[in-house]
């Protein structure tokens, strides 16, 4: 019986299972601060894949959500060079594995676009407040300073030289895979494209 609803599931009603998954395993705000250091509540494990002259990459990465919109906060490095070279990715989101419980994992692939300061500050400067990353950025250079790493007179201009250097990757799904496993039961792969779904027993 379960399986049989599983294999009639409608388009919208797997977007909210799916919303409802990403909500559960991604990063939330840590609010105000009360010391330095990082405050963002970290979620489960991601991974972002991109590919660039044949040569794969894959980045363990936190990432934020709104609804199935995947946004993952971005320091310079290979992930972008390669993104801005070739804009398709993929993701995976996860947790261990446990086999005496139900347990999801998903897959999803999207055009990402790189959001930054100079390209979108309207948009940039509304991620970085509602997502806490300007909040904890500024607590990893206390941190910094505190630890020495940094010297106090150079606080404000790591601070102001990181936000210029920083970017969200915003990521629309244009496929996303809905693994389901479930213990004593058939496990189900539950796929969105387009607004449409389709189930399919095993893995």
């Amino acid at each position: 019986m379960d399986q049989e609803k599983g294999m009639t599931m409608r388009g919208k009603e797997l977007e909210e299972e799916i919303i409802a998954f990403l909500n559960e395993m991604s990063n939330k705000p840590g609010g105000e601060r009360t010391k330095p250091g990082c405050n963002i509540k970290h979620g489960k494990g991601c991974a972002l894949g991109t590919c660039v002259d044949n040569e794969p990459r894959v980045t363990p990465i936190d990432f934020f959500n709104e609804g199935m919109t995947i946004w993952i906060a971005g320091q310079p490095g290979g992930k972008i060079a390669n993104i801005m070279r070739n804009p398709k990715v993929a993701i995976g989101i996860y947790e261990p594995v446990d086999h005496s419980r139900e347990q999801k994992s998903l897959q999803a692939w999207g055009t990402a676009k790189l959001i930054n300061l100079k390209n979108n500050p309207e948009e940039f400067n509304k991620r970085m407040v509602s997502f806490g990353v300007k909040e904890a950025a500024s607590g990893v250079i206390e941190e910094f300073v505190q630890m020495g790493a940094i010297p106090k007179e150079q606080e404000e201009k790591m601070r102001e030289m990181g936000i210029k250097q920083f970017n969200f990757i915003k990521i629309v799904p244009e496929k996303v895979v809905l693994l389901h496993m479930r213990p004593g039961n058939i496990p189900l792969k539950k796929i969105w494209e387009n607004g449409k779904a389709t189930v399919k027993a095993g893995i």
